[in-house]
């Protein structure tokens, strides 16, 4: 493999960030690019950690690859940077996005944010979906968001099939309508209404136990509020929800939730 010149400019106008590589307007990126630029306006640029580009593009411009926070920090701290260019990606969206897993997962710094954000760049309409849903409800964690959407309390993709860009949404309105009851839970259970084990639960009762009704099981709650606590595992939390939605039934309309 030919070895890639380290080349230096001071013209930081030279590069551009490419929408399908991952965000930096997030609190952590802002940190993360602020500390360097205090570091490069006492060090400079590190000649180590060049930044990675694609060759010029129509407008004379490089597609950064790796090293986005790098180049941003340069410009705030008003310094210079090293770069090298990776002549074999191709100016396409999906060139640009491989490269970027390539060099990143190299070094493990592949967040799942960005593969959400860069399948989505790329026209995939499932992550487009994923990555409305998470905005609409970021109290829920990713895995979580993911049942929602595939309609399942057990149902999710394999990490690699999801960093293949392999997911596929079931019924975005009924993910939205489950959503929205653990929502209305809070007020009753704050600790725990978005707790990993008790949404997998309440998923899974609604996704097999098609006689369940939400509205009754919350009446119940707010009846009884302390009959809703926080549990160990998802067995218990079932027979808690079994207990709060079973009461004052008859006999025969009570309904096993266990699994």
């Amino acid at each position: 493999m030919k070895e890639k010149k380290i080349l230096f400019t001071t013209n930081l106008g030279w590069f551009k960030l490419h929408s399908v590589n991952r965000e930096t307007i997030d609190v952590n990126s802002k940190n993360h690019i602020r500390k360097m630029s205090e570091d490069m306006k006492k060090s400079g640029f590190r000649f180590t950690e060049p930044i990675v580009v694609t060759i010029k593009d129509r407008d004379g411009k490089y597609w950064i690859i790796d090293g986005q926070h790098r180049w941003l920090a340069a410009l705030e701290a008003g310094v210079g940077v090293y770069f090298v260019v990776d002549e074999e990606v191709k100016l396409t969206k999906k060139s640009i996005f491989e490269a970027f897993l390539k060099y990143n997962n190299y070094k493990k710094m592949v967040r799942k944010g960005d593969y959400i954000h860069g399948y989505s760049e790329m026209g995939n309409d499932n992550f487009t979906i994923l990555k409305e849903f998470g905005e609409k409800y970021p109290m829920f964690s990713l895995t979580e968001r993911m049942m929602f959407l595939q309609n399942s309390g057990t149902k999710h993709p394999s990490t690699e099939s999801f960093k293949n860009g392999k997911f596929d949404v079931a019924n975005v309105k009924k993910a939205e309508t489950w959503a929205s009851y653990l929502l209305q839970l809070k007020p009753y259970f704050e600790k725990g209404y978005n707790k990993s084990n008790f949404v997998r639960t309440i998923l899974s009762i609604m996704e097999k136990k098609k006689e369940f009704r939400f509205d009754e099981f919350l009446h119940k709650v707010t009846v009884r509020p302390n009959s809703i606590y926080l549990c160990g595992d998802k067995r218990s939390y079932a027979e808690m929800i079994e207990d709060i939605y079973n009461y004052k039934r008859r006999n025969e309309d009570k309904l096993n939730l266990r699994f």
